[in-house]
């Protein structure tokens, strides 16, 4: 009786053993990403990705850089890290001055808390100028957005308009890829159709 418990046991410490085998440094180890709250700035946010039809001289290729210039956005939102954004919008002055507000926060000890933009479609209005030029309508939404202070203070919120607006956005298509020069509120734009 004595032996088979014996065998037993040690069947399981070599179960359980076999279980965990491998070290925490041979697993890949990604992450999640958290949530920037009130209390703490987000954490292991994931860098946004281009895509082979943003390479595209196209609506379809307009929209998917767009999508992709507000991830960009979102990306500096919750890292404080603009460089993506500037990158896909060097000529554009509001961009720009977005990017800076959004780097002064963050290189003064504070942080946002939301503030996601969200493009909710990308409609081509008309077909590229000579200057290789595209506007496009955007139907647009954000989250309410709380910046946060170096203190922890609040120092400014916005809250969520149910009602969202409308974008206008031009961008440029040259050397196989698109930059961004202007992001306008347009309420009064009238989809294409």
């Amino acid at each position: 009786m004595k032996k088979t418990m014996l065998f037993a046991a040690s069947a399981a410490v070599l179960a359980l053993t076999a279980c965990g085998a491998g070290t925490a440094s041979d697993q890949p180890s990604e992450a999640k990403p958290v949530s920037a709250t009130t209390e703490a700035p987000a954490q292991n946010v994931r860098t946004p990705e281009t895509n082979a039809r943003m390479a595209q001289d196209s609506s379809e290729g307009l929209a998917a850089f767009t999508y992709y210039y507000f991830d960009a956005k979102n990306y500096a939102l919750q890292t404080g890290d603009a460089s993506l954004m500037r990158g896909a919008a060097a000529d554009c002055s509001a961009c720009l001055a977005d990017a800076d507000a959004i780097e002064a926060v963050y290189e003064a000890g504070g942080w946002i808390v939301g503030g996601q933009p969200k493009p909710l479609n990308v409609i081509a209005a008309g077909k590229p100028d000579k200057q290789g030029r595209l506007s496009a309508v955007v139907p647009f939404m954000q989250d309410a957005s709380t910046t946060v202070g170096q203190d922890g203070k609040i120092i400014d919120s916005k809250d969520w308009d149910p009602d969202g607006t409308t974008l206008t956005v031009t961008a440029n298509y040259t050397d196989g890829a698109w930059q961004m020069l202007s992001v306008k509120e347009t309420p009064d734009a009238q989809l294409p159709g």
